[in-house]
């Protein structure tokens, strides 16, 4: 997945795909859905068919174009392979909402609340395995006060988020597969919360941890 062209590649495809199926698509296709998978907005075929590859494809350019303007530009060098996966990554999720969106609108028997809960679910626990890989810069990561302040902070504030986000993400995927429509909500939002806050958190107390004993990490950030 840390391959430059895949991005691109999954962009295409969801604009393809679009294509393909444009002429049964009804007037209105759903771009939104509430936390239970039910739509709850609608935009005309065109251009609801093709929002998805243009949300995509705006995130992907921005993300490459942020990295240029970054002032710690030169750490994105020590992650490189991850920085690439993680923007496939986005990618590859938006392709799967997009498949998806288009699919109910065509009458596909879709669970949607489920199959969010699940792709959400991955999306964190791939995540959270790459987090830890992810060095000091302004745009990508756990980005806090205390982690952009000093480079122990953000290795070790990273490593917890990535735990905590794999956690949640497993418990998203269980709950996705195994809990019935409501608690499986509650349960969404929990592990969610938990898995987002911990690691935020984490980043002050490991600060003035740090902060006692001088540590600065390998590099100043």
């Amino acid at each position: 997945m840390n391959r430059r062209w895949i991005g691109p590649v999954l962009i295409v495809l969801m604009v393809a795909f679009a294509l393909a199926v444009y002429g049964r698509l009804p007037e209105q296709v759903p771009t939104h859905f509430d936390l239970s998978g039910k739509p709850d907005d609608w935009m005309d075929r065109f251009p609801g068919a093709f929002l998805m590859p243009a949300i995509a494809a705006g995130i992907y350019l921005l993300l490459f174009a942020l990295r240029r303007i970054d002032p710690r530009r030169e750490h994105y060098q020590r992650f490189e392979d991850t920085y690439w996966v993680i923007l496939n990554v986005l990618a590859l999720l938006m392709a799967v909402f997009h498949v998806l969106s288009l699919g109910l609108a065509l009458g596909w028997p879709i669970d949607m609340g489920r199959a969010i809960t699940v792709t959400i679910g991955l999306l964190f626990v791939g995540l959270g395995n790459y987090l830890p890989r992810i060095r000091s810069n302004w745009w990508i990561g756990i980005r806090t006060p205390w982690t952009l302040e000093n480079e122990a902070v953000w290795r070790e504030t990273h490593r917890v988020g990535g735990f905590t986000f794999v956690t949640a993400g497993l418990v998203l995927v269980i709950a996705g597969l195994f809990v019935p429509p409501g608690p499986r909500e509650w349960v969404s939002g929990i592990a969610l919360g938990v898995g987002v806050v911990v690691p935020l958190v984490y980043s002050y107390v490991a600060y003035r941890r740090v902060m006692a004993t001088g540590r600065k990490g390998a590099e100043a950030s």
